[in-house]
């Protein structure tokens, strides 16, 4: 009797798509030249959100920027608001679900509470906050606002007891707490938002990949190399470590897109970013972060000109097979930043889209956290 052969298929669920919005000057790539150079307004924001939600995006996303790096280009140093942004974007759409990021150090949880009930309230239950613990010494000393350096080594104690405090101020009726972080008298915070606000964190360390883990519902991974197999065993440990807890994370990727009709129009693309790169901005991103790029191979130029970020570059049909992969990989969903916000979303949209295999119907809500 010859043995009975069995398969074992896994589903692959369809990729949540999201925008990281153009809301600071440069996105993702340290390059001269227009585009990637834009100047951040609403309007710029206004048409990529509406865009992503007739396309049935499933998210938008916008970063939270106080301070950037200079340079030619002065990347990052022009930014809009992110709630401010998100409460305009809440009121002119109407199914997308909305982020909005908070660096923790500037702003109050008692503060940002009432600000997330407030949207929640405009967007009728479809917002959600990023929680930005804070590396950057920069953008909040020159506010006055850095804690001191012991605050790199507690920030993730910091951002838990704040996470901690925005959910008691969202579900209770009086919250009194005091810690050497946050002293709470008796505080009162109403509206109550409609629903359990979900949370996006964004930590790559060991620590913050733990943060995660225990408290977030979606997580930005960023692999050693961002190939496939990276950000799916990237996964695979966000996923190990989730479930010490007894749960379960939505891992998302940002993805810097250049797609072009052909490979080569792409790479070629790229290839000019990179040679165009600005140095001086590359150059204080680096100090800033810790970094030494001191011995810049051609590799490790791509990886400053695209922020460490991961990319792809290629046809339509590449950056489809691409997209796909990280389905098969078991990533949750991709959040997009484009060199050209103002045509390569539509692009997308119009030519990469269609080639995917694994996007979700506009009708069928997100199974990300669904076990």
């Amino acid at each position: 009797m010859l043995p009975t052969l069995t398969t074992e298929v896994h589903m692959v669920r369809p990729l949540d798509l999201g925008i990281f919005l153009p809301n600071a000057k440069g996105g993702a790539i340290m390059a001269t030249g227009s585009p990637p150079q834009y100047s951040p307004n609403w309007e710029l924001n206004r048409k990529n959100a509406l865009l992503a939600e007739e396309a049935g995006f499933e998210f938008l996303l916008s970063m939270v920027k106080w301070r950037g790096f200079g340079g030619e280009t002065n990347h990052w140093d022009y930014s809009l608001e992110s709630f401010s942004l998100m409460a305009a974007c809440a009121a002119v759409t109407s199914r997308i679900q909305l982020y909005a990021s908070v660096a923790i150090p500037t702003i109050h949880p008692g503060v940002i509470a009432k600000m997330a009930s407030t949207i929640d309230d405009i967007s009728k239950g479809r917002f959600g906050v990023n929680i930005v613990s804070g590396w950057n010494k920069l953008e909040y000393s020159q506010m006055g606002l850095w804690q001191g350096d012991d605050y790199f080594k507690r920030r993730y104690e910091y951002a838990a007891e704040y996470l901690e405090l925005l959910r008691r101020l969202w579900t209770q009726d009086r919250v009194t707490h005091r810690s050497d972080f946050f002293h709470f008298d008796d505080c009162k915070s109403y509206p109550k938002p409609s629903r359990e606000i979900p949370v996006i964190c964004a930590g790559q360390s060991e620590r913050g990949i733990s943060f995660t883990a225990q408290h977030a519902d979606f997580g930005f991974l960023g692999g050693q190399d961002d190939s496939l197999a990276d950000l799916g065993r990237l996964n695979d440990k966000l996923q190990a470590s989730a479930a010490r807890f007894g749960r379960k994370v939505g891992a998302y990727v940002l993805l810097t897109v250049i797609a072009e009709e052909t490979d080569e129009a792409a790479f070629a693309k790229r290839d000019h970013y990179i040679q165009t790169s600005d140095k001086a901005a590359m150059a204080e991103w680096a100090r800033v972060a810790g970094m030494d790029f001191s011995r810049a191979t051609y590799k490790d130029l791509a990886v400053q000109t695209f922020m460490a970020i991961p990319y792809v570059a290629g046809s339509y049909s590449t950056v489809a097979r691409y997209l796909d992969g990280l389905a098969e990989n078991g990533l949750a969903g991709v959040c997009f930043i484009f060199p050209d916000y103002e045509h390569d979303l539509k692009r997308l949209i119009d030519n990469v889209l269609p080639l995917m295999k694994h996007k979700r119907p506009a009708e069928q809500p997100s199974l990300a956290l669904v076990p």
